[in-house]
């Protein structure tokens, strides 16, 4: 079993490779970021790029670090959204870890904002 100061040391040096804020101006258009922990033996490509883009979304970068314990994988997920929600939702549903995730401040707070302007819309009918 890893411990939780493991896992914070690999993704600190993993993070420290690809800073999110450099990762995300990579490319032309704004993206999110995620990162998994998965058992090696677990690890499907396929599987994963399901979840995204059953979501609306597409994978425009992957990386994959082993962790030292030979029997895991940290697995980076560059998405072109920037609302990814539903997405980190669905790696929930399906059992996957995931350890850290990055998107624009702001973007999550404007979905809960959203759908309580709907709800406080729709009690006043």
């Amino acid at each position: 079993m890893q411990s939780k100061e493991f896992i914070k040391k690999q993704i600190k040096s993993f993070v420290s490779i690809t800073n999110p804020e450099e990762f995300l101006e990579l490319a032309e258009y704004e993206h999110s970021m995620v990162i998994l922990d998965v058992a090696i033996k677990d690890y499907t490509l396929s599987e994963i790029a399901r979840l995204v883009e059953d979501n609306n979304a597409r994978i425009v970068r992957l990386e994959t670090l082993p962790l030292q314990d030979g029997i895991s994988l940290l697995v980076s997920l560059k998405m072109d959204i920037l609302d990814i929600s539903a997405v980190l939702r669905s790696f929930e549903r399906f059992s996957y870890k995931v350890v850290y995730y990055f998107m624009r401040e702001g973007e999550m707070n404007d979905t809960y904002e959203d759908r309580l302007k709907e709800l406080m819309h729709y009690l006043d009918m």
